[in-house]
């Protein structure tokens, strides 16, 4: 078994192409993005209740600005476009008190950033990730919004299908 090196803590942990690409996707944050290592969360545990069933799950990483999770990330080994509909739908309900703003899909090599909020691309490529002060001018205009109830029930469906059926974490 193989190990690697956490950028956030300095502890050995197995080895795993998602581990490997989050690492990346983390030092990149950092030492590019102007994130501090402690505005950085990684697997991320929450529940949802799908069905009378609760469903318990994890985000590879999070970014915290002013207590609340301002992105959620996805760091897979596969193709990023597989995982993407699944962290849209992930963004809008596991918090239950609002939205998560902001789903990014990245490798540590490509990215694909989401307005969670309106299910929309916002742009692709690592550089075009905000900086920590770019994000916090787009949580200005775009505030933090609860998912509408009504909805909620199908976006945990979505989340929890695609997320039950991934293997690659």
């Amino acid at each position: 078994m193989d190990y690697i090196k956490d950028y956030i803590t300095g502890k050995e942990i197995e080895l795993t192409g998602t581990e490997e690409n989050r690492q990346k996707v983390i030092k990149f944050l950092v030492e590019e993005k102007g994130f501090l290592k402690s505005e950085i969360k990684t697997r991320v545990p929450f529940e949802i209740k799908v069905l009378d069933e609760t469903y318990k799950t994890e985000l590879d990483l999070v970014i915290i600005i002013n207590d609340k999770i301002a992105a959620a990330f996805k760091t897979p080994a596969g193709s990023l476009s597989s995982w993407e509909r699944e962290l849209v739908a992930g963004a809008r309900i596991l918090v239950p008190e609002y939205q998560i703003p902001l789903a990014i899909v990245s490798d540590g090599k490509k990215a694909d950033i989401f307005d969670a909020i309106k299910g929309q691309k916002i742009a692709s490529g690592m550089e075009n990730i905000f900086s920590k002060k770019e994000m916090e001018k787009y949580l200005e205009k775009n505030p933090f919004v609860k998912f509408p109830e009504e909805k909620a029930d199908r976006q945990k469906m979505v989340f929890k299908t695609y997320d039950s059926l991934n293997v690659n974490r």
